[in-house]
């Protein structure tokens, strides 16, 4: 029979000469407690239950961060647990959430999400959190969330008149909650429907079909002539690929090949997860060739804040529709539109379908096949030239609009 561990015998084990991985040594004093050394003398506290007819193995925690006597009461308590089905994990889960706010909540579903989610959503996720959640729930237990918290939390939000905003903070604490309930945290997700936020004002999703008018576009490339360099190069490079706001912002130097005019998106950046590859017209490449200069490294659109991309696009767009209404009394377009309205352009030049959206990163619907980042590069490439000659023409078109000298001295954004 295995003798009882005491802190002076724990002391005194060390790994065994040639150990390879970890041994075990039973505590005599609590059935299914063992002390695990590792072949560096690394100790760590592990027990051995059968739960459910099938025998497992649970981590307690290292030596001496978890004492003797803490060690046995755990094990006590797991064993304790597992007469009735349930796991160490749940146990430690429940234990955990007893002091865990929505806040600490939170911090540990993102950085449990990884690398699933795409650094920009990361970014949405937690100002998201901190602008709309944290100043209502933050502080409040995990637990102690009911649907009338969150119907409370959507009515903070609208009260804001973000009334769209709401139904996206909804979709946040529930996607929250629900991984909570996957972890063990919490017993269930508090059962509330969409429509419940909708009773106080939140406003259901509409997909936006806005498209710059070819009049507008004029003006915006030349307005943003009179604005910073960067905002004049963020809004002409969006314009002129078709791509994401943060694809573009975020931009790098590795990403481009000066030679191949061309701009490869990794997976890691890219919304869909897959490498993508964007041809760049003539209009484009004088942009990034006015940028360049030999060593250039880190961001194109490099921010004046050292190693981050330029961050003034939201700024930018207000200076935007503030010009615009001063002069014309209306401006809702967003940056995203400008997205739209490469991709409305295509269509009106008569581009396939298949090719229009393989060119901003889609597959047509219907189509499931796999593809590559250089699949139709050749008639991508053609299309965006159509497109840059169309925006050209749009410009030399308009008697007040003049070519733009893209080597002019730079000023900030």
């Amino acid at each position: 029979m295995a003798r009882s561990l005491t802190d002076a015998v724990i002391q005194n084990l060390k790994p065994e000469r040639g150990q390879k991985g970890w041994r075990e040594v039973a505590d005599g004093g609590s059935r299914g407690l063992c002390l695990r050394i590792s072949p560096s003398g690394e100790k760590a506290w592990g027990l051995r239950a059968i739960i459910a007819g099938r025998r497992q193995r649970h981590i307690l925690g290292g030596y001496p961060a978890v004492s003797l006597a803490e060690a046995r009461e755990r094990a006590r308590q797991y064993l304790s647990a597992a007469r009735d089905g349930t796991r160490p994990e749940e146990i430690d889960a429940q234990r955990k959430a007893a002091s865990m706010t929505i806040s600490d909540a939170h911090t540990d579903y993102i950085e449990a999400m990884g690398d699933t989610l795409r650094p920009h959503t990361k970014r949405l996720k937690k100002d998201m959190f901190a602008h709309h959640i944290k100043p209502v729930l933050g502080d409040r237990l995990v637990a102690s969330i009911r649907k009338s918290d969150i119907v409370e939390l959507a009515e903070a939000v609208t009260a804001k008149k973000f009334y769209t905003q709401a139904n996206r903070v909804y979709s946040e604490i529930m996607a929250l909650l629900r991984w909570c309930e996957q972890k063990s945290y919490i017993a269930g997700v508090p059962a509330i429907r969409r429509q419940d936020i909708r009773k106080v004002g939140a406003a259901k999703e509409k997909s936006r079909e806005r498209t710059l008018t070819d009049s507008e576009i004029v003006t915006v490339w030349n307005l943003v002539g009179g604005m910073g360099d960067l905002t004049r190069d963020l809004a002409r490079l969006l314009l002129l690929t078709g791509q994401r706001l943060s694809e573009v912002r975020e931009m790098t130097w590795k990403e481009i090949s000066l030679k191949d005019a061309l701009w490869t998106i990794p997976e890691t950046r890219y919304k869909t997860r897959k490498t993508h590859a964007v041809p760049l017209p003539d209009a484009a490449m004088a942009i990034v060739n006015a940028r360049w200069s030999e060593g250039a490294k880190g961001y194109v659109l490099a921010g004046t804040k050292e190693g981050q991309a330029f961050n003034g696009h939201s700024s930018a767009m207000k200076r935007i529709h503030k010009k615009i209404v001063a002069a014309q009394g209306r401006a809702d377009f967003t940056w995203h539109d400008f997205r739209r309205t490469m991709r409305s352009g295509l269509a009106r030049l008569g581009i396939d379908e298949r090719v229009a959206e393989m060119t901003i990163g889609h597959m047509p619907q219907g189509i499931v096949e796999k593809y590559n980042k250089y699949d139709h590069l050749d008639e991508r490439r053609e299309a965006l030239k159509k497109w840059a000659d169309k925006v050209t023409l749009l410009l030399r078109g308009d008697s007040n609009v003049m070519q733009l000298d893209l080597t002019r001295t730079r000023n900030a954004g």
